[in-house]
């Protein structure tokens, strides 16, 4: 693939919050989560070219702020949202050219060991319902009871890693917990219709080896798992310790 963009990009709650509101997706979601919401925005901001995977970010110190991939750099999004979105759209991010930043993602060489973490909503769906549920649920459903979550989580990201040629020297599961979601489903008359839903959400980080150049950028600008539109499946890079 051509190159990849690590981008920055920050935005006023406030404004955000309003934007939420116009379309009637307030409050719907857990405070510090708004992958939903923020999904609705990026898309209205940005269309196609809205960063996927990313993160969002909520540090004590500094303004929360969106981390993510995308084939664009960050004079791409800014010309986007200058001249095509709606002004309620332009308000979370007001001025762009300050708050939308680039760099682009060096190549790792084979062989190369990196640090890692990635927030994922580690779901799958059952054989036979495919109804979308905990892999940990799902395991334990299998192989009854004495599995370890972590055990269970940390295979499901080494096997998602493996499918692109790295290997996982290390991996732990750091944090843990259920958050609630929205999403639109489809009902039996074709309309979509917004649902709250109760997902895993588990924070894993690591070190690996990269094996191979383009299939690691690959794995990079894919993510990791499900929900990957909603702030999920970003792999964010460190240094070995």
């Amino acid at each position: 693939m051509n190159q990849l963009f690590m981008i920055e990009l920050e935005f006023d709650t406030l404004a955000l919050y309003r934007f939420l509101h116009t379309r009637g997706l307030s409050g719907i979601e857990d405070d510090t989560e708004l992958g939903y919401g923020l999904h609705a925005w990026l898309k209205a901001a940005f269309g196609d070219l809205a960063p996927k995977p990313w993160r969002l970010l909520m540090d004590k110190h500094r303004p929360p702020r969106i981390l993510g991939y995308a084939s664009h750099g960050a004079d791409v999004l800014q010309q986007r949202i200058v001249e095509f979105a709606d002004p309620s759209v332009l308000r979370v991010c007001p001025e762009p050219q300050l708050m939308i930043a680039d760099r682009i993602m060096p190549i790792f060489r084979k062989g190369r060991r990196v640090g890692f973490q990635t927030l994922v909503c580690p779901v799958g769906r059952k054989a036979r319902s495919g109804i979308e549920k905990d892999l940990f649920l799902i395991h334990a459903d299998s192989h009854g009871e004495g599995l370890c979550r972590e055990t269970v989580y940390c295979n499901w990201v080494e096997e998602k890693l493996g499918d692109y040629s790295v290997i996982v020297d290390s991996i732990r599961l750091e944090g843990f917990r259920l958050v609630r979601q929205m999403r639109q489903t489809q009902s039996s008359n074709g309309k979509r219709r917004r649902r709250q839903i109760v997902r895993p959400q588990a924070l894993l980080e690591g070190e690996l080896i990269v094996r191979d150049s383009t299939e690691f950028i690959r794995l990079l600008a894919r993510g990791i798992g499900r929900h990957r539109a909603f702030g999920y499946g970003m792999i964010l890079l460190r240094p070995p310790s």
